[in-house]
């Protein structure tokens, strides 16, 4: 005849078996089903607990946690610590992983408490370990850290090496954040060592991928990658696929920003982040997704496909804002399921104004990101534009130059020319007119120019009465041409306009791309042209030798 005690130990053992999923939920539905005939509403109360845990793990948390809430108050009513502490620990759980912070807190503190009131150390450091994790990501980091050291001693204590080796994982991570690798190489090489001891479980990715970061961290990059592919190893079937799409994409995105974009092999990043892209597709990971997206953008922005690097920034934009408007309309999802449970009917009005307050934060921050945007382009626009003339500054010219250089540099084609010029005897007509006329000089000579060159052409002020022409797509031959217009365009203004006997006139050096110089090099041939011009009398045009 089945007894209390029997369905206790089987209901223990099931709540130790974090490490086997499958194992722990079919063990627990066989508990509840058991528990229900002999009316054991303690054993019934924890096994549904258990399963709703499984329920969120599986992608489900909003289900599972109307479940979890209506549990808390059953337990509550029986009085069981235990089974108090697992139904405050499910919904602590699945509120995370619905975006509810706060709530979640709330809820991890009440099951430690009563972990602690039954002297249940296992889940005493399983709670602790979600409190370090909410911690965390609300900045509170040294707090993070030491209930982390809480939890590795707990499961060691109770025999759990993977459980004290995950703890030690996440303190390395810390760590790391902090600016202290060598310390993160110690206490990953802590944990490494106790999951050699627990058999490697799969859980060990953690720590080797953490590992990896570190020895990157350190100056040690073939080390690093030699990790990652034994991470990548370990993360295998039998059969060869992946066994965790999760860690797969962060041990992708970490082969990317620690070894692979250093070391500039952008083939093999750009393969890795393609890889990374479609499983954060397989795996509905839309902040994996964003992630990726960015990192691609980067990689095809250096090896000079911006068309491609536009449209992956794009989409990695849409991925992040998907991934915020998620978190939002999940902790919105959640809320009012913990609004409609009757253990919480007394909060109605709290929770719905809540949702309001939450709905209304919703829309202002999407009005501050579209101001933000606004800004950002503003502020782009202003970092790479001269204040006085509104012409290219020095910054957006170098850029320019540079992606064009790389350009003619691999493909030996569209040629490439670029002009620098000043105003001769500039400083005489600041002295003599005054440097107010000097400036509507420049702003003049800026008009001239967007007058007279291409619109593929770019101008730009360096300084001074310092500009450069960058002309793309042109030969030698026609730059000196149009730099001879632009010569008489300046002779023929009427400069007497702004100020009466104001005499301009301008002097150029013109250098092309052939012998594939650098950009700093076909400035240099550009300028030592002008200076020929100079030394020959000035208003003139001169191309380098």
């Amino acid at each position: 005849m089945e007894t209390s005690a029997d369905l206790t130990t089987l209901v223990d053992d099931a709540a130790r078996m974090v490490r086997d999923p499958q194992g722990r939920v079919s063990l627990a539905r066989e508990g509840h089903e058991r528990a229900v005939a002999i009316g054991d509403e303690v054993a019934r109360v924890r096994c549904a607990a258990m399963v709703a845990e499984f329920t969120a793990r599986q992608g489900h948390p909003l289900d599972a946690l109307g479940t979890a809430l209506q549990l808390v108050a059953e337990a509550g009513t029986l009085g069981h610590l235990t089974a108090t502490a697992q139904t405050h620990h499910t919904a602590a759980m699945c509120l995370h992983m619905l975006d509810c912070i706060p709530e979640s807190v709330e809820h991890a503190h009440e099951a430690l408490a009563c972990y602690r009131g039954a002297g249940d150390r296992f889940g005493e450091g399983r709670v602790l370990s979600l409190i370090a994790t909410l911690s965390a990501e609300m900045g509170e980091r040294q707090h993070a850290r030491e209930v982390l050291e809480q939890a590795h001693e707990l499961f060691l204590a109770c025999g759990d090496e993977s459980g004290a080796a995950t703890m030690l994982a996440m303190v390395a991570d810390g760590q790391r954040e902090d600016g202290d690798p060598v310390a993160a190489a110690e206490t990953c090489e802590r944990a490494l060592r106790l999951f050699t001891s627990a058999g490697m479980p799969l859980d060990a990715l953690r720590a080797m991928t953490a590992y990896a970061e570190v020895l990157a961290d350190l100056g040690r990059p073939e080390e690093a990658e030699a990790w990652l592919d034994r991470a990548g190893d370990h993360n295998r079937l039998a059969d060869g696929a992946v066994a965790n799409l999760g860690y797969e994409v962060n041990r992708l995105l970490v082969l990317v920003r620690t070894v692979l974009t250093p070391a500039m092999r952008w083939a093999e990043a750009r393969d890795t982040l393609e890889n990374a892209v479609a499983l954060a597709d397989e795996l509905h990971s839309a902040r994996f997704g964003a992630l990726a997206e960015s990192l691609l953008a980067e990689v095809l922005h250096r090896t000079g496909d911006d068309a491609g690097a536009y449209g992956h920034l794009l989409r990695g934009r849409e991925l992040a804002d998907a991934a915020a408007r998620g978190a939002h309309d999940r902790r919105i999802r959640a809320l009012r399921v913990r609004f409609e449970v009757d253990r919480y009917r007394e909060q109605a009005e709290t929770q719905a104004a809540i949702i309001a307050e939450l709905e209304r934060t919703k829309a202002a921050l999407a009005a501050q990101m579209a101001d933000l945007q606004r800004l950002n382009a503003e502020v782009l626009h202003l970092s790479r534009t001269d204040p006085l003339t509104g012409i290219a500054n020095r910054r957006r010219m170098t850029e320019h130059l540079t992606d064009l250089a790389k350009l003619h540099q691999r493909y030996g084609a569209p040629p490439l020319a670029v002009a620098v010029f000043d105003v001769d005897c500039f400083k005489a007509v600041n002295d003599r007119y005054g440097h107010e006329t000097g400036d509507r000089v420049l702003v003049e000579l800026s008009r001239l120019m967007a007058e007279h060159l291409r619109t593929t052409d770019l101008p730009a002020r360096l300084g001074g009465d310092e500009f450069v022409i960058i002309m793309p797509g042109i030969s030698r031959e026609n730059a000196l041409q149009a730099c001879h217009r632009l010569l008489e365009a300046v002779r023929r203004h009427s400069w007497e306009e702004l100020t009466p006997g104001l005499p301009v006139r301008i002097s150029i050096g013109v250098a092309d791309g052939s012998g594939a110089v650098s950009p700093d090099e076909m400035l240099r041939l550009a300028d030592a042209a002008l200076y020929r011009v100079k030394e020959a009398g000035r208003d003139g045009v001169a191309a380098a030798s």
